[in-house]
């Protein structure tokens, strides 16, 4: 009898770290309530896309959150050339809420470009399917998008790629990651640089925060060491996240003696 508990239970834990190997290998990112079944979907989308030579790119630079903003991206084919012949169908999520999903019918504008507007109110990273279908075929392109703020410092800034800069009140945060982009289960160099009125800002608790929008990853904090000229520095690690998710924030907590806490968040994407 205890064999074959024995055995029941090694099938079962067995069952469970093939599902998360399979989840790790296959997901390229959660968008719908069945990850697993989403992940298979879009990557059999991504290998025909690469057999039919389809290449999908995302206007970001002039996407801002808006009730209506225009969300735009150009198609090619095999050869580099435009594709203007294709019927192409924008789905936009964020992960954790349906309340803000939307899709649109895009629009032809010659070149290989595609635009709609929709209501997309917030910030941040947001999920996009481009749907196209052309010729008989059809294929879902999944991409990360970042929908940038108003107009401005750090508006539209990857901290995973960049240093990036934002301010609350009379505080200043400079923050910088390394490597570039940072990779899940290695570590990270956090560099801090805080300025009050415009001064470096010495003696201050610092630390950086890392969570994923709409998913509990687990408390990650790294606590930074104080430096010369207003620096800190710190050093962490990020998760894996089994679903394929690779988008995160760094919030940047600034503790002074006798001074609100201040708190700057900077959106970045890990490596795949």
């Amino acid at each position: 009898m205890k064999i074959v508990i024995a055995i029941v239970a090694a099938l079962a834990l067995g069952a469970v770290v093939g599902a998360i190997w399979v989840g790790m290998n296959t997901f390229e990112r959660t968008v719908v309530a069945d990850p697993y079944e989403s992940g298979i979907h879009h990557d059999a989308d991504r290998r025909k896309a690469q057999a039919l030579g389809w290449n999908v790119a995302v206007d970001e630079g002039s996407l801002r959150a808006s009730p209506a903003a225009t969300l735009a991206v150009t198609l090619t084919g095999k050869d580099g050339a435009p594709v203007d012949d294709a019927d192409v169908l924008f789905r936009v999520s964020r992960a954790g809420t349906s309340r803000l999903d939307g899709s649109a019918k895009a629009n032809r504008a010659g070149a290989g470009r595609y635009a709609a507007v929709l209501p997309m109110n917030e910030a941040g990273f947001w999920d996009l399917d481009v749907v196209i279908r052309r010729g008989g075929e059809s294929i879902t392109v999944g991409k990360w998008i970042h929908v940038a703020g108003e107009v401005g410092e750090g508006a539209h800034c990857d901290a995973g790629m960049r240093p990036c800069a934002g301010s609350a009140g009379p505080v200043r945060v400079v923050l910088e990651l390394s490597p570039r982009p940072p990779v899940p289960l290695k570590a990270i160099e956090a560099t801090v640089r805080v300025l009050q009125d415009g001064a470096p800002l010495a003696g201050a608790e610092v630390a950086v925060e890392l969570s994923m929008p709409g998913m509990f990853m687990g408390e990650n904090r790294i606590a930074m060491k104080s430096g010369a000229d207003g620096r800190y520095t710190g050093q962490g690690a990020l998760l894996r996240c089994t679903s394929g998710r690779r988008d995160w924030l760094a919030e940047v907590v600034v503790r002074r003696p006798g001074a609100p806490e201040t708190r700057v968040r900077f959106p970045f994407l890990a490596a795949e």
